[in-house]
């Protein structure tokens, strides 16, 4: 006879990582007729932003955008440096690897390096090497046994279980524009050579049906004064959005994350365009907010049955546990060599790529870029690529957890001049979440079978030990007597008095 059950539904969604895919991207550029000749090239910045993601038809991933390029150079015959600035445009694909069910795509940029070559004095080429980081949710729908709904002396091993689930994944694209006034008692911009742009999330939360995200954007503009002179404006901008969030329980937590679309960065301001004391930035953003839950699942880890034999359907359920959520800091020091004496540093960089958990600590690629003036007041840049190792409290044996790691210098960052070159030192920031993926078997289905062999010639009382591995549960399902009979018969008021030693004596069920 087949045994009828009670049943709960979980509805959620689970994150998805796939495995990160590069490409590379170039341009050949021709200098404006209004420029001199390259004389030589000093350096090259960029910002990924990347515009489009999708998932193919062929169950690639595809990321599609613009890497905007700044080329710093020194023109033939003419004083100070000038910028080239223009857009590569890249569209890349990557293995989905089971990406068909991944719903809430997203893909984080990386630009992992980028550097210019003359070709000629009127013409350069610049390749750019992107890393696409793809990220998703995969949708759940559970239906789990939790009781019985009838059946005669059966008995359950049930057992609970904590998971953080998605609920959701919001979206909105916006505008954010702000006039950046200048000094007045420095000179007027007369040129942006770069532009550096950073956003990161300081808050995120539902307040009734609304998520409220607030932020910060770092914004780094290099300019050449009229007078030739370079100088270097730095500004945290803070900046808010209200998206919809209905459908969400309040108790909900949320984490956002920005994407650049665009940026432009400009000489003047909306009501005095010609103004030189006044830089207008403004970028186009994603913010994509992810709402956490708890889930309590519920389900039957086992039966059995003291009337009869009973035949089970198992089915594996996969739950992430132990959430845990934390920063690990760490100070850097690095030299830069530059091969000649450094009068002053002009400008710093310090870049990070996604963090990986190995040997119990994080390893996060860093990369500073350091641009600045020799003794003769010949500008030149250095650049170097190195690995920082963050240490965790995370066990290095044992099962190995689930890790998500993103790193980056929230901080200011000095710069000590070295005889060997540049001395940095910066604070690094690595936002971690880990988690424990583990599987459970669970009762699907279960019908009870006709007896087998003569059941009445087994003794009615037996005495015995609890062996290695065996628990109160095993036993009684071994003899199908009950946990509370032998708890009774024992004289016992819970499992835990009962020692490696103590015999036990198990009744037979009737």
């Amino acid at each position: 006879m087949e045994l009828q059950f009670k049943k709960a539904g979980h509805d959620y969604y689970e994150p998805l990582r796939f495995t990160p895919f590069s490409c590379e991207t170039m341009r050949e550029n021709i200098v404006p007729d209004s420029c001199a000749d390259i004389a030589r090239i000093v350096d090259t910045t960029g910002l990924v932003c990347l515009t489009n993601r999708e998932l193919t038809a062929d169950g690639r991933f595809c990321a599609s955008g613009s890497v905007e390029v700044s080329v710093l150079y020194i023109p033939e015959k003419e004083e100070g440096p000038r910028s080239l600035h223009f857009q590569i445009p890249f569209q890349c694909y990557g293995e989905g690897q089971g990406g068909a069910e991944c719903e809430f795509l997203d893909i984080r940029g990386e630009l992992r390096g980028i550097d210019t070559r003359v070709l000629n004095p009127r013409k350069v080429l610049t390749r750019a090497n992107l890393l696409l980081c793809p990220i998703g949710c995969r949708h759940v729908s559970l239906s789990v046994c939790t009781a019985m709904e009838e059946g005669e002396g059966v008995q359950l091993l049930q057992e609970r279980r904590q998971t953080r689930v998605a609920a959701g994944v919001r979206e909105k694209e916006f505008t954010f524009t702000e006039e950046l006034p200048l000094s007045p008692g420095r000179g007027g911009a007369e040129e942006i050579l770069s532009t550096r742009i950073d956003i990161r999330g300081t808050d995120s939360k539902l307040i009734g049906s609304k998520l409220v995200v607030k932020g910060l954007i770092s914004a780094s503009v290099l300019y050449q004064e009229g007078g030739g002179r370079l100088s270097l404006l730095q500004q945290e901008l803070p900046f808010s959005q209200i998206i919809e969030g209905g459908g969400f329980d309040e108790d909900c937590e949320s984490e956002a994350a920005y994407r650049l679309l665009s940026v432009d960065c400009r000489i003047g301001g909306e009501s005095s365009p010609e103004d030189a004391y006044v830089l207008t930035l403004e970028l186009m953003m994603r913010t994509r907010v992810t709402v956490w839950r708890g889930e309590d699942v519920g389900f039957i880890a086992d039966l059995y049955s003291t009337a009869a034999p009973v035949v089970c359907q198992t089915a594996q359920l996969e739950l992430s546990e132990d959430c845990q959520r934390g920063t690990r800091r760490q100070n850097v020091r690095e030299l830069l060599e530059t091969g000649v004496a450094v009068r002053s540093v002009v400008d710093t960089e310090i870049g990070c790529g996604g963090a990986q958990l190995s040997g119990g600590e994080l390893k996060v690629p860093v990369w500073a870029r350091c641009l600045y003036l020799d003794e003769n007041d010949v500008l030149g840049a250095v650049r170097r690529e190195f690995t920082v190792s963050l240490p965790t409290d995370l066990p290095q044996e044992g099962e190995e957890p689930e890790c998500q790691a993103e790193a980056a210098c929230h901080g200011d960052v000095i710069a000590n001049i070295m005889p060997e070159g540049v001395e940095l030192r910066f604070p690094l920031e690595c936002a971690l979440t880990t988690s424990f993926r583990r599987r459970y078997l669970c009762i699907s289905g279960a019908e009870t079978a006709e007896e087998e062999g003569e059941r009445a010639a087994a003794p009615s009382l037996i005495l015995r030990k609890l062996g290695t591995g065996e628990s109160l549960w095993s036993i009684a399902k071994q003899y199908r007597a009950t946990r509370e009979g032998i708890l009774a018969v024992n004289e016992l008021s819970d499992e835990s008095q009962i020692t490696p030693d103590r015999l036990l004596l198990i009744p037979k069920a009737r």
